[in-house]
């Protein structure tokens, strides 16, 4: 996983696993010295299971995705976080580790489906989703979207899933589940969409990726298909499959090994001996003077 800060505010920063510590102090991890950062502002904390991000002190201002985190909030791949007015991006580790490689990718509309084809698609659409988009944030925060066949997204009316953004036209791109794998397609030939942070036009979608368009952001839900971590289960938490070679994760001193369990019950025994032979001598001296 690494720090993109959209702003050049900071060079890109690759975050190993462990404590990484966010602030304009010197001692920081990744020193940020702009204005509304505190010394030690915040600190990402990345695990096999979780990234966390953590306020340092009660007054530091920070935002995930807009949103305001109190204490601490679970982060994912493509959130946007604000420090104050400072904003980076969580992005995998390579930009090209979102495959663009769609079978049958193409920039213009996508054909309709031949008439014969209406009343299959019809039924379709009355069968329960298995991939369906969850929107974490902009006007579809807490709903679902459910994605049958093909959800074409953009400001018409006749979209799928419509939003009202103002730099979208009207029919911007499309995911398809095609069954055995889910893709998103650009129609327009503007921007693209974000991937997990990462702007791409067509892309090999995985369940849990975070697609953002513009304001609105949506995660992937397909309980049947496996996420990109299933596909990669040594490489480590919120890291792309290939670690990059052009920037050097931070590395965190190694802690001291803890002396193992066998020295430990080791010494409890010798422990108990000697406690057992001082008493033994204790009780021996008694009966001699009673005697």
């Amino acid at each position: 996983m690494r720090l993109s800060f959209p702003n050049n505010e900071h060079a890109d920063v690759l975050v190993a696993p462990g404590d990484t510590t966010i602030g304009s102090a010197a001692d920081n991890v990744v020193v940020l010295a702009t204005a509304g950062i505190a010394a030690h502002h915040a600190r990402l904390t990345v695990s096999e299971r979780s990234i966390v991000i953590s306020a340092h002190t009660a007054q530091a201002r920070i935002h995930v995705n807009a949103r305001p985190v109190v204490e601490k909030a679970i982060l994912r791949l493509g959130d946007v976080v604000s420090l104050d007015m400072l904003k980076f991006v969580l992005k995998p580790d390579r930009d090209d580790s979102i495959s663009a490689d769609v079978p049958g990718g193409y920039a213009t509309p996508p054909p309709a489906a031949p008439a014969d084809a209406a009343d299959a698609e019809a039924r379709i659409r009355q069968l329960p989703a298995r991939v369906v988009l969850r929107g974490v944030s902009g006007a579809y925060f807490g709903k679902i979207v459910p994605v049958r066949g093909r959800l074409t997204i953009g400001r018409g009316s006749d979209c799928g899933l419509v939003l009202d953004e103002p730099e979208l036209p009207a029919h911007h791109a499309v995911v398809e589940n095609s069954g055995d794998g889910i893709y998103l397609r650009a129609i327009d030939s503007g921007k693209g969409t974000q991937v997990n942070g990462v702007l791409v036009r067509d892309a090999v979608l995985h369940t849990d990726d975070q697609i953002a368009f513009e304001r609105n952001r949506f995660v992937l839900e397909a309980p049947s298909l496996p996420t990109r971590r299933d596909l990669a289960p040594d490489a480590p938490a919120g890291q792309a499959v290939n670690i990059t070679q052009t920037m050097r994760a931070i590395e965190k001193p190694a802690a001291a090994p803890a002396a193992s369990a066998d020295a430990a019950n080791r010494n409890d025994i010798w422990w108990l001996i000697g406690a057992a032979a001082l008493i033994a001598a204790g009780i021996a001296v008694l009966l001699y003077l009673r005697f």
